[in-house]
């Protein structure tokens, strides 16, 4: 069976009424009937928790893996440095493959209602993950900016402002479609060749 597998913290779990709510998967499912998605995020992780579960990732011999942490990472309680945030997505990418890799940004958080999260390490981690994409040659999608610059930026995040609504979810998965067939077409020329 081909899979899709989602590795990341509580933007790719999910989280509705304080229960994970597979909401992400759910909707992959949809989009690729052809494939199993399994969802091994968990909704308090960091990126050296993440280190633990690669090798139960690489066992399911998936296609595709959405690496998205980051929303925790940025807490500066039980504070993680932006270089060891980056060795941490560097061994994760290189262990799974940088082929089938669709890295994700952190997403926006509103940082007045979570002063834990603040704006500027929400940048800095936004262009780890940017450097990160391009020296590792993996698809890339910027959540962080494609969030702040939408008008209706307040409909994305719930009344937290840190989990995501369905509005979130539907820009997420607006964004992650065409890179998910993208990097499945070249994977199939590869294949090919």
């Amino acid at each position: 069976m081909k899979r899709i597998v989602l590795f990341g913290d509580l933007t790719m779990m999910g989280l509705r009424a304080g229960k994970a709510s597979d909401t992400l998967a759910k909707r992959i499912r949809k989009d690729f009937p052809g494939f199993e998605v399994i969802n091994m995020s968990i909704s308090d992780y960091k990126t050296n928790n993440a280190m633990t579960r690669v090798d139960r990732v690489k066992r399911l011999d998936p296609k595709i893996v959405i690496l998205g942490f980051g929303a925790n990472d940025i807490s500066i309680e039980d504070e993680i440095k932006p270089g060891k945030f980056a060795a941490n997505l560097t061994n994760i990418i290189t262990s799974l493959g940088n082929r089938k890799i669709i890295l994700l940004s952190p997403p926006y958080i509103d940082w007045i209602k979570d002063p834990t999260r603040p704006w500027t390490r929400q940048l800095q981690f936004e262009l780890v993950t940017e450097h990160l994409s391009k020296q590792l040659d993996v698809s890339y999608i910027d959540l962080l900016h494609k969030m702040a610059n939408c008008a209706n930026l307040k409909e994305l995040l719930q009344s937290d402002g840190l989990h995501f609504t369905k509005q979130g979810y539907n820009l997420l998965e607006s964004e992650l479609i065409p890179e998910i067939k993208a990097t499945l077409a070249q994977d199939t020329k590869l294949v090919s060749n």
